[in-house]
């Protein structure tokens, strides 16, 4: 295959900033090939066949480098220095079937009406996203992942089928490497590199050639041998997507903790492969209900059944199942452990066409019926999602799924907002739940730009996502924020809670009896509570006789942002005394309890701790002055003072354990102070609240 080494040009992307592009530190590069390599097939669906089935295949195989490197013009000798020619290596090879395949235009003077197809997208474009309503992909950089997955090289093979009934083949490779290191493969005439190149049928003239895709069947054969791979035959069209030359043992080592118990399924790709597509897509998985095309898939030469699935991903199937047809498939798992299946609609008014957001379905299941004990002894669900072992002292937290119309799942939620009010179980009981949206609801007030019709959830969620699709987060079109997510997340939680909240019990060992005792009192209604009417308070009165005004007042704005091991909250604080305390408390519904009696009542220490405190504006005492830029940074064991031309603060520390709960403020020439407050949490059950008081200097 010919070369083309692309050159630098005006606001182009270099290889080493294509392989940054996504760098998700908490999801596996294998899970994320998994999801962005089937959500490509599932969105090129051929919809004119008459079976609207997608048949997946993802396996590793072994092949000869020597029979590969010689198809590479330009790197060939590089090549076989890095991997030698005799020896055998392994890939990655993802393919499909019953899809469309690469069409659409193979060089940018064939494309019309800016459509620059499947083909074109893929192998030579970045940022150029799915436009079909219905689709997975919002940002086009999600295929960044295929060159990360090995050492940056890709080979596209794929057959479509042309307007009247000829079908051709495409075959075209893509090198993507990091132009800064000093070994890199591809040739240079010391100019400015990108480290990325193309091979193919070479096309144009002079100094203005450049490559297409090879459709010579031969050749391209030559090289699908390499991997011993068929080509498509008949009416057959899709794509095959070969990653070679991985590293096994590097793909393996990030899935799991080394310091952790190691799941099974971590020892081999195609093993890990397969529990990895039932971890994001179970919904699809076999799914003849399903409002579009199904899915099949296969791992090397074995084809994921449902009742081969993990007990837990099985569930997750049938629940998907049960949201769309209000009963479960033939021989299903829930049936056959009697469970309770739940169903809720979340209702959100004011912004939508109709008030329903999606719909909500959960059960509390056992250990034993997730064939947790003997003699299945599978890994708690925690593991099957994460790899890793998730300590559970407390009780159970709940796990809560998300997913839009493509049916991948978008993300599992067991220490954030869509579970923070849910409460826990003992330790053999677990709640699971999905959130499935109401996709072809729309929004009363947006539109879509490009369509000028109103807003779908479906096109809303899309956007909500990042490049790598692991989370909704809410954002503002055209200066209107409706938090249809955070919405979606408190109905979730007050539905759940109000199923669970009275009959979940969270199992006391030995050793936590004394702090069952002494939370009682916290926890539980005085005696009495609730049997006189009582009319309501008068205003509070302060000190100088001013009723309800307040001396500092400490404000939350938007919602916590939660990461692996914090969560953060921006915050404002209007002061009009010179010195003001901000502490935390612990809330329930019946009293709030402060850091000093939590530790001296339970011999444990406070389970929320200030992390930083960083302030980034204030304003002035001055009538009608505005908010100015401050940089003040302090950060968690900082002791005495610190002292700046607008305020001091002094962190405060709890007296038994030195927990950080709080903060002293003096002001100075300004009124209000605007940042962000970043916690640590060892509970995310329990309501934290904030206490301000004045204090006398």
């Amino acid at each position: 295959m010919k070369i083309e080494v692309a050159q630098h040009d005006r606001m182009t992307e270099s290889g080493s900033s294509l392989l940054r592009l996504i760098q998700n530190q908490n999801i596996p590069v294998l899970d994320l090939l998994v999801r962005e390599a089937f959500q490509n097939s599932l969105d090129a669906c051929n919809t004119k066949r008459a079976q609207n089935t997608v048949k997946i295949n993802m396996s590793c195989k072994w092949f000869v480098s020597g029979e590969l490197n010689k198809h590479f013009e330009g790197i060939t000798d590089k090549l076989n220095e890095r991997y030698p020619s005799s020896q055998r290596f392994k890939c990655i090879v993802v393919e499909d079937q019953g899809t469309v395949g690469l069409t659409g235009p193979v060089t940018y003077d064939e494309v019309r009406n800016n459509d620059f197809g499947n083909c074109l997208k893929l192998i030579y474009e970045i940022s150029k996203p799915q436009t079909k309503e219905d689709a997975g992909g919002s940002w086009g950089l999600g295929k960044t992942v295929y060159y990360r997955v090995g050492m940056g090289l890709v080979i596209y093979y794929s057959r479509i089928r042309l307007p009247y009934g000829k079908y051709e083949s495409r075959l075209a490779a893509c090198l993507v490497e990091n132009e800064k290191k000093k070994n890199t493969l591809l040739p240079s005439d010391n100019s400015v590199k990108r480290g990325i190149a193309w091979w193919g049928a070479e096309k144009g003239f002079w100094g203005k050639k450049y490559t297409v895709p090879i459709t010579n069947e031969k050749e391209i054969k030559k090289i699908l041998d390499v991997f011993k791979i068929h080509p498509y035959s008949d009416n057959e069209t899709g794509t095959t997507i070969i990653i070679p030359y991985i590293n096994e043992h590097a793909l393996l080592k990030e899935t799991y903790e080394s310091d952790g118990i190691r799941p099974p399924w971590t020892y081999s790709i195609e093993e890990y492969l397969r529990v990895s597509v039932q971890r994001w897509y179970a919904p699809r998985i076999n799914n003849p209900d399903y409002d579009g095309s199904s899915m099949t898939v296969w791992i090397g030469d074995s084809m994921i059944k449902p009742t081969e699935m993990l007990p837990f991903f099985r569930i997750v199937r049938e629940l998907y199942i049960y949201q769309s047809q209000n009963k479960l498939p033939p021989d299903n798992y829930l049936d056959s452990v009697n469970a309770d299946i739940h169903k809720e609609n979340i209702q959100v008014r004011g912004i939508l066409t109709t008030s329903s957001a999606g719909a909500v379905v959960y059960t509390k299941l056992s250990a034993s019926q997730l064939r947790m004990t003997p003699p299945d002894n599978n890994m708690s669900p925690y593991t099957q999602i994460s790899n890793d072992e998730v300590g559970m002292e407390q009780g159970n937290i709940p796990i809560i799924m998300y997913t839009r119309k493509p049916g991948m799942i978008v993300g599992y939620d067991y220490s954030g907002p869509w579970t923070s009010r849910i409460p826990r179980t003992a330790g053999d009981e677990y709640i699971i739940g999905l959130f499935v949206a109401n996709s072809a609801n729309t929004f009363k007030d947006l539109k879509n730009k490009e369509t000028g019709r109103n807003l779908t959830v479906e096109e809303y969620l899309r956007q909500c996502e990042k490049a790598d699709h692991a989370a909704w987060a809410d954002k503002s079109i055209d200066g209107n924020n409706t938090k249809l997510v955070l919405r979606i997340q408190n109905g979730v939680n007050t539905k759940i809670s109000s199923e669970y909240r009275n009959t979940s019990q969270i199992v006391i060992t030995k050793r936590n009896l004394g702090l069952g005792h002494a939370l009682a009192k916290f926890l539980l209604p005085a005696k009495g509570f609730g049997n006189d009417p009582t009319m309501p308070s008068k205003p509070p009165v302060q000190p100088g006789g001013q009723k309800g005004k307040r001396k500092a007042l400490m404000s939350i704005e938007g919602e916590p942002i939660y990461n692996a091991e914090s969560f953060t909250m921006n915050f404002v604080l209007t002061q009009y005394i010179s010195c003001c305390n901000i502490s935390l408390q612990i809330t329930t519904d019946y009293s709030r309890i402060n850091a000093d009696t939590w530790e001296q009542e339970t011999e444990k220490p406070f389970p929320f701790s200030l992390k930083e405190i960083i302030i980034t504006e204030v304003k002035p005492e001055k009538k009608g002055s505005h908010w100015q830029k401050r940089e003040l940074h302090i950060v968690e064991g900082t002791k005495g003072w610190i002292d700046t031309e607008d305020l001091a603060v002094n962190l405060c520390c709890s007296a038994l354990s030195g927990t950080a709960i709080g903060f002293d403020v003096k002001r100075k020439n300004n009124i209000g102070f605007k940042g962000q407050l970043v916690f640590r949490t060892t509970d995310y059950s329990l309501n934290m609240a904030f206490e301000t008081r004045e204090v006398k200097e």
